[in-house]
């Protein structure tokens, strides 16, 4: 789960699918295994360390926080010159029969920058679960803490301290290999203590607790392609802006198509914000995501993705926000230790309350693009790389603004 919940997920569907559709035939899948136990299969072999029912994976990662999968947020000159953040995620393995196994994954994060005399902060994210991989169900009991600095990529678009918990329970029941049910019932809570490192902006209007649940139904109607109904129900309780107190609903079609070298899957439906209080702005209207990656010859790479989602807000007025986004990347493996790769970055925030700004009553709209070219050498247990781009951030209201060259260095060491 997220950090910050989605208030729905999802995409085009019928059209992007369609002629993959008419040109199967012949066989039927017969796989009858869970997703979640190939994962752990693989995160088993890749083990730095086993012993007996034992498993311990490990790396030391530097990066700038800054920047994530989809968008760079400009954080460094309004931060006094932050720069790099070190993790070193740990996960460990127990497995003491063959369809049981425990694990615990800790992130501790050191976050260095120079900003009210503080060099050096300490954060970090912690999950455990218990997961169980029953005949025809998979089970798994979680539970996630955090207390993180990290880049708000969207309306505050600046590095802000965010504490949260999550607990739940996730699983799958498989009728067949051809037809199952996915589901997660969830409960969270997340703050900004002002005594952390904060943007200048109220973002303890965004402090709530909220329960989360999520059914769908997927079916392989083709040899290639499933295709699943989806619904998600959550409440929403925010202890210093009442007002936005709400729920959200929301049901939708969706399809996955796997031919091997390409994966592609989207879902789209429509969903509703709905604010307790009366006079409050609500939202309706169809969102969604697609996203595809596909593998062109030996050493070459690409995806695409496009979403529109929803979000809380702190902006004058506005109780949410609506992000259009698009990313694209392409990497080639021009040797067997060098990557090169380019990247582009879009996004679009969308506010549907008038406020009055430099021109009169607007609704704020934000732009920010990102494109980048980068590469990334691998030794025996050393990654590093390197990425350069320009980004652009463009708005109607006299916030968040910025443009340049920004330079990125990524480091990783498997101990």
């Amino acid at each position: 789960m997220g950090q910050r919940k989605r208030l729905i997920i999802v995409a085009l569907v019928a059209a992007c699918c369609a002629r993959g559709l008419y040109a199967q035939n012949g066989l039927r899948d017969r796989e009858r295994a869970f997703a979640a136990s190939q994962e752990i299969a693989n995160d088993l072999r890749k083990a730095h360390f086993h012993h007996g029912a034992f498993y311990l994976l490990n790396t030391i990662q530097l990066s700038d926080i800054g920047y994530d999968s989809s968008f760079y947020v400009p954080t460094a000159d309004r931060q006094s010159g932050f720069r790099f953040g070190i993790q070193a995620p740990t996960r460990l393995y127990i497995v003491p029969r063959k369809k049981t196994v425990y694990s615990l994954d800790i992130r501790p994060e050191w976050s260095f920058f120079n900003k009210s005399g503080k060099r050096v902060v300490f954060g970090y994210s912690a999950r455990a679960d218990a997961q169980y991989l029953l005949n025809h169900l998979y089970l798994d009991f979680y539970a996630v803490s955090a207390d993180q600095l990290r880049a708000d990529v969207a309306e505050i678009a600046r590095l802000l301290t965010e504490k949260t918990f999550n607990g739940g329970v996730s699983g799958e029941l498989k009728y067949s290999s051809r037809t199952s049910m996915t589901f997660n019932a969830a409960t969270g809570k997340s703050s900004h203590p002002l005594d952390a490192i904060q943007p200048a902006a109220p973002v303890q209007l965004l402090d709530r607790s909220e329960h989360n649940y999520r059914f769908s139904l997927h079916h392989k109607t083709f040899p290639l392609t499933s295709l699943f109904v989806a619904s998600e129900y959550s409440d929403y309780s925010f202890s210093d802006a009442v007002f936005k107190n709400g729920r959200r609903e929301y049901a939708g079609v969706g399809f996955v198509h796997d031919s091997g070298r390409t994966v592609t899957q989207g879902e789209a439906g429509e969903g509703k914000l709905d604010f307790f209080r009366p006079g409050q702005h609500d939202f309706q209207g169809v969102l969604g995501n697609l996203s595809s990656s596909k593998k062109f010859g030996r050493s070459t790479t690409g995806s695409l993705s496009v979403s529109r989602d929803v979000d809380f807000s702190i902006f004058a007025l506005n109780n949410y926000y609506i992000a259009d986004r698009f990313g694209t990347s392409l990497a080639w493996d021009a040797t067997r230790r060098l990557t090169l790769n380019a990247q582009a970055a879009l996004g679009r925030d969308l506010y549907d309350t008038p406020v009055l700004g430099p021109h009169g009553f607007l609704k704020r709209r934000d732009v920010f693009t990102f494109p980048s070219v980068g590469f990334v050498y691998a030794f025996a247990r050393l990654r590093g790389g390197l990425d350069i781009g320009y980004v652009r951030r463009t708005s109607n209201f006299d916030v968040n603004l910025d443009h340049g060259i920004r330079i990125l260095l990524r480091l990783s060491f498997t101990p």
